[in-house]
């Protein structure tokens, strides 16, 4: 705890999309080889069956040895598998300013994990790339450069590392885990459900592996397997706040209102200063046109994350829905200076231009909302509106048929231009017009 229409679909998510994952592995302490093979083997099965355990005994090593950059690195993946990203990253500090001179494959895979849990991505290229050239079948180098590539925004590398290291150790769930991560973000679904389903297989007690396959779900909208997904996630884990604002963005879809408002709920249970599960509780609270319950959700996300732009263009919209057209201007006026490039607010505080016959102002925020967004169809549907009350036909007419180009089987747009010609006495166009959206509209109401 990072999912569309103009008046700001929810939940995309966000924030609670993807539990953290610990990336684990191995340095070298002054100790025989293989005594510290096998600590660091014992530390690694621990930090995947009982984190907290395994961050006591780092700790009491660390207490013992200071310097000890094994334990450093073993207790941040762990600090990170317990979800405290804060004291796993200072771990991560710590060791890395005892790794300034690595020696061997070990040393330089240490010192890439600790760079990239400190976002020094390219340096951790260098020092994985490093440690693969001096052990080519080195499988945590693989996958720490791989977080590398995906820090660095290169999904193709970051898949081919992910892959390598799957092929040099078949039962490697944080492999698939971040590879299957990667392919939902490049929209190749199937493939991501293929990696999360083997994650589950692998660890079936793992929540967020059945919290990550729901979530690949949810984006190819099959709602019901998500919330199957999200629903075992939560028996497995009911702690996790984001799981349910999870499984409540998938009954928002299946407009399922009061069930998605109980998981916001719970969410907000466990993680009160989130700003995210009021955002969309507050959602689902507009779509049940409980208007007064959604501006206190949406005020309450704006208090907790003040730069949101999306939060306080969702609590205009609903002002605008109350026909508080004051209140829903100021808001989307300050979504804009918050976020002047989103097309969004200027297209809404339009509308409330227009509700208030201000059509010049409406007109020129729905031109904004088209220079942001060329193929923003209900822009030019407005401004055509906009456009016939101050008796601009032709402009009317032009915008009007732009936004049938865009959206063929927009009914209002058809209307729209219809009494445009009927105004210019060109009856047969008119005519034609009326009957398209007559025919439209019968086949919406089937």
């Amino acid at each position: 705890m990072s999912k569309r229409i103009a008046l700001e679909h929810l939940p995309a998510a966000s924030c609670f999309l993807l539990a953290a994952v610990a990336f684990l592995g191995q340095t070298v302490i002054p100790s025989s080889a293989q005594s510290v093979l096998n600590t660091r083997l014992r530390w690694e099965k621990l930090i995947y069956t009982d984190a907290k355990a395994a961050i006591e005994e780092t700790s009491l090593e660390i207490s013992k040895n200071p310097g000890n950059a094994l334990a450093l690195r073993m207790r941040s993946s762990g600090y990170y598998r317990n979800s405290e990203p804060e004291k796993g990253k200072a771990d991560a500090v710590a060791a890395l300013a005892l790794l300034k001179t690595p020696v061997d494959a070990q040393d330089f895979e240490a010192k890439c994990y600790a760079e990239r849990r400190v976002e020094k991505y390219d340096e951790a290229l260098l020092d994985c790339t490093k440690a693969i050239e001096l052990d080519p079948k080195y499988t945590w180098a693989y996958y720490n450069r791989g977080n590398a590539n995906e820090g660095k925004k290169r999904p193709d590398q970051a898949i081919a590392d992910y892959t390598k290291a799957i092929e040099l150790n078949s039962n490697f769930v944080d492999a698939y885990s971040r590879r299957g991560f990667v392919y939902s973000e490049n929209r190749e679904y199937d493939k991501a459900i293929a990696d999360y389903t083997k994650v589950i297989g692998l660890d079936p007690l793992r929540s967020s592996g059945f919290n990550s396959r729901g979530f690949v779900y949810y984006q190819k909208n099959e709602y019901d397997l998500a919330i199957a997904d999200f629903t075992t996630a939560i028996k497995l884990d009911p702690k996790a706040a984001w799981t349910f604002a999870n499984r409540g963005n998938a009954y928002w879809y299946k407009k399922e209102y009061d069930l998605a408002i109980a998981d916001y709920t719970r969410a907000i249970e466990l993680a009160p200063k989130d700003p995210s599960a009021y955002f969309y509780r507050g959602g689902a609270y507009a779509e049940k046109k409980e208007y007064d319950k959604a501006i206190v959700d949406f005020t309450k996300a704006i208090e907790l994350a003040p730069k949101w732009a999306s939060a306080y263009v969702r609590r205009g919209t609903t002002y605008l829905f109350k026909n508080e057209n004051g209140l829903a201007k100021a808001d989307f006026t300050k979504a804009i200076e918050l976020e002047p490039a989103y097309s969004v607010p200027y297209y809404n505080r339009g509308i409330a231009f227009f509700n208030e016959n201000q059509f010049d102002l409406a007109i020129a925020d729905y031109t904004k909302a088209i220079e942001l967004d060329p193929k923003a169809v209900y822009a030019y549907n407005n401004r055509a509106n906009s456009y016939e009350m101050k008796k601009e036909f032709d402009r009317a007419i032009a915008d009007a048929t732009k936004a049938i180009e865009l959206d063929p089987k927009l009914v209002s747009a058809y209307k729209i231009r219809s009494r445009a010609y009927e105004a210019k006495g060109e009856k047969v166009l008119s005519e034609k017009d009326r009957q398209k959206a007559t025919e439209l509209e019968g086949t919406v109401n089937k």
